[in-house]
């Protein structure tokens, strides 16, 4: 089985509360969402960008697509040292290429790694395939307001019950800009408190300026969110993408 993927790289985690970490990054191509905000390229590529040497910005190509058994060895030679906390499957949206992962997860945990899933939080269905190899899922909460798509709170909500009911370690993200209409994120936290439970982690991303949106929040309104936030749900931190702000991968 094959897929598609654009970069493989190792670096820092830059988002939620696992900032700082060392991570080996499989950046998966194809995304079902369009993100005002995202300025992530997810159109499909010929060849895989890969990072050998972690930040020295130099890259090898690889000819797409890349079998399950091709990007395993790739992960063995890039993580020889056991450097990397864990293996971080973004995107992107990686759990469009579900049947992939089924095949390629057990093979990773079989030699030791640590599975971090970043998520749109919206394919319960695609999530119940490989779950139980995953060990933390790094859940995005998407706005209308913000996205200036429809939101799928039902899905969400779906996603998050079986986060808690398979006792996998997941934390929530909201990217929150200037749009933000207030009455939407109350009812997305209270989504969240129902469906996660009170000590669900929030995490409380402020959107980075990207090419089609500059509405950066200002540090009234994430204070402000903040507060109105953790009269609900007790653990709410404000936390930006620190990779952006270091000019890393």
């Amino acid at each position: 089985m094959k897929t598609y993927l654009s970069e493989i790289f190792s670096s820092v985690q830059g988002e939620g509360p696992y900032v700082g970490e060392r991570h080996l990054f499989v950046r998966s191509c194809g995304c079902h969402r369009a993100c005002v905000f995202c300025d992530t390229v997810v159109e499909r590529t010929e060849t895989v960008q890969i990072e050998k040497e972690a930040g020295s910005g130099t890259f090898e190509q690889v000819p797409n697509p890349l079998s399950t058994e091709q990007l395993a060895e790739l992960i063995r030679e890039m993580d020889h040292k056991k450097e990397n906390h864990r293996i971080s499957f973004t995107g992107g949206a990686p759990l469009l290429q579900a049947n992939y992962l089924a095949k390629l997860l057990p093979v990773l945990k079989e030699e030791g790694h640590s599975i971090y899933l970043e998520t749109a939080g919206d394919l319960p269905q695609e999530l119940k395939t490989i779950i139980e190899w995953v060990d933390i899922v790094a859940m995005d909460v998407k706005l209308s307001s913000v996205t200036h798509e429809k939101n799928t709170f039902s899905e969400h909500w779906q996603f998050l019950q079986l986060c808690r009911e398979e006792k996998v370690d997941v934390f929530t993200k909201l990217v929150l800009s200037a749009e933000t209409d207030e009455d939407e994120l109350m009812e997305a936290v209270q989504g969240i408190k129902k469906a996660g439970g009170d000590h669900t982690l929030i995490v409380i991303q402020p959107m980075t300026k990207a090419a089609k949106t500059d509405a950066v929040p200002n540090g009234q309104q994430l204070l402000r969110w903040q507060e109105r936030v953790g009269r609900i749900m007790p653990n709410v931190r404000i936390i930006p993408q620190t990779h952006k702000m270091l000019e890393m991968l």
